[in-house]
């Protein structure tokens, strides 16, 4: 075999495999960002507000569903609009880390389901 060849195909090899595999580094959430726990909060009572409302459970008309389902889970948490939208955007950029929020947010979801039974 040529020489070059074997030395081209190996160099390519070693930049492959450092390129594809090793270890994966933690990707870091910026300080601007709502960290996984509250993110996950912010989820959690997004989905049961949404559920209430779903459910109708005060069985109301549509007109007075407004005045009747005021839930706003960004002030209950304390958090901007801006602060969950810039965290929002950043989430939806990093799948992995959005997967991990959802996993926290259904883990907290669960709990409390089975703590209602």
């Amino acid at each position: 075999m040529n020489k070059k060849f074997v030395i081209f195909a190996a160099t390519s090899l070693l930049i492959f495999n450092t390129s594809c595999g090793g270890e994966k580094k933690e990707e870091v959430i910026p300080d601007y960002v709502l960290g996984k726990e509250k993110f996950s909060d912010l989820i959690c009572d997004f989905t049961l507000a949404e559920a209430a409302v779903g459910l109708n459970i005060k069985n109301i008309s549509g007109e007075h569903m407004d005045s009747v389902y005021a839930f706003n889970p960004l002030k209950d948490n304390n958090v901007t609009r801006k602060d969950f939208d810039t965290s929002l955007y950043f989430y939806s950029h990093h799948p992995l880390l959005f997967k991990e929020v959802y996993d926290l947010s259904l883990e907290k979801l669960s709990k409390l389901q089975a703590s209602r039974k």
